[in-house]
């Protein structure tokens, strides 16, 4: 049986040798146009800019910046919303009392929780760790953190989840950020703390390495990260008076700093801001994760803020359409390819469909352990990275086949029946007020 399927491997891998030489270099790339014309463009670039960064030289406006915190110490607001964490909650508060920064408070929001969270919230509060506030009736992430930063006090606020931990000098490294006075909101830096709990969670794992790690680095780099995720990020408190706070989600974080964006504000990204927070550990609860999230691309992207695309509107300017394409194109457009791919090589070159299948899979795979290295040169982390690298041959069909199918089901659900408006993530009578009002 071995030596079977071991003659058909190597007749196999025969048959795809002598149709690389069969054909030229542009004939190849032509037949695996995806990779060549959307996969490969994105890595370069992204690489490039990261590269450039390591040998960039720290402003001096960065510099006096940082003197002013350390000097000024300007109070800091850490919003800290929650729906049955009660597990999880004091760790978090714990954690964000060991933070270097000295000026902070820390606003807990209980959102209806059922599990016991109030209780803990109430301790804490007494022994003077945070300040507590609770909703009697849920009202969903975004009206706890509404919530929050009406109490908030700070020149800043700070975003987190409930189930997160942070290094020491965490927060310190956001507010540097905002050295620029064109920052508004500022990103931090995410790792999975549960990444060796099995493959999906390495999986995992390696996606926040390469996308928060380096794409968020590269597009805060070139001016058009669109994104602060609610898991870790600051804000200026300005900003979010001015554009009236969060909206009913899911995607709320996105719909945020959309609004930022669209008032003027830039996006900054801290690298050296970490934050570890636990990722799904099991299928369905990560396929119900990304379908949340990528429901928001065509929420916001192309219905809500599609004037971010229209040169007539007043929401546009090339920093905003910039980062819009980024998102559509190397995610929605990205995602289509690949059943339009499959259709066109089954039509015109089906007699090679398996031996190209293979050849591309292969160049993915050297593909990321490139990316990989460069990500692993500029990791704040490399020890957790290490272990990821066996990963890597894997990942190329976790995020080629899989993640880009659920992307597809995500978009067409979306785009069809707009499902992010019945999510159970948000209670019903919110929602119900999110599709009255919302732009259709």
């Amino acid at each position: 049986m071995l030596n079977e399927l071991s003659v058909r491997f190597n007749q196999f891998w025969l048959e795809c040798w002598a149709l690389v030489e069969a054909l030229t270099l542009c004939e190849l790339a032509l037949i695996m146009w995806p990779f060549v014309f959307l996969s490969v463009p994105r890595y370069i670039l992204s690489e490039i800019i990261v590269l450039a960064m390591i040998f960039k030289p720290e402003p001096p406006e960065k510099v006096r910046f940082r003197q002013y915190l350390a000097h000024k110490k300007p109070l800091v607001s850490i919003l800290l919303p929650g729906f049955n964490e009660a597990e999880t909650l004091e760790t978090t508060v714990l954690s964000l009392r060991e933070q270097s920064y000295p000026n902070l408070e820390i606003i807990v929001v209980n959102d209806g929780s059922s599990d016991g969270m109030d209780a803990i919230g109430r301790r804490l509060a007494r022994r003077g760790w945070v300040r507590y506030f609770e909703h009697r009736q849920r009202g969903g992430k975004s009206s706890a953190e509404n919530f929050a930063a009406n109490a908030a006090r700070g020149e800043f606020m700070v975003i987190c989840d409930a189930d997160s931990t942070f290094d020491r000098h965490s927060v310190w490294h956001l507010l540097v950020e905002f050295y620029d006075p064109e920052v508004q909101a500022v990103a931090g830096n995410l790792r999975v703390r549960n990444a060796g709990t099995n493959l999906l969670t390495r999986c995992q794992a390696i996606q926040y390495l390469f996308g928060i790690g380096v794409g968020r680095r590269a597009s805060a780099a070139a001016g058009t990260l669109s994104i602060v995720s609610g898991a870790f990020g600051a804000l200026r408190s300005s900003i979010v008076r001015q554009i009236g706070g969060w909206e009913a989600g899911p995607g709320e974080d996105g719909d945020l700093t959309t609004k930022i964006c669209l008032a003027g504000g830039k996006i900054g990204f801290a690298p050296k801001a970490m934050c570890m927070t636990d990722a799904p550990d099991n299928w369905w609860g990560y396929f119900r994760q990304q379908l949340r999230w990528n429901r928001s691309v065509v929420r916001f992207r192309i219905r809500k803020y599609s004037g971010i695309f229209n040169p007539f509107s007043r929401s546009f300017n090339s920093r905003n359409l910039l980062g819009a394409l980024d998102e559509v194109i190397f995610e929605v457009i990205f995602a289509i390819s690949l059943p339009i791919y499959v259709v066109w090589m089954l039509m015109n070159h089906a007699d090679m469909f398996w031996q190209v299948t293979f050849l591309v899979t292969i160049l993915y795979v050297f593909v990321n352990i490139f990316h990989y290295l460069i990500a692993l040169a500029v990791s704040e982390r490399p020890h957790l990275d290490l272990p990821m690298f066996p990963y890597l041959p894997l990942y190329g069909l976790f995020t080629g086949l899989y993640l880009r199918t659920v992307r597809l089901i995500a978009y067409a659900d979306e785009y069809l029946f707009k499902r992010s408006y019945w999510e159970t993530y948000v209670p019903e009578y919110v929602q119900e007020q999110s599709r009255k009002y919302d732009s259709w």
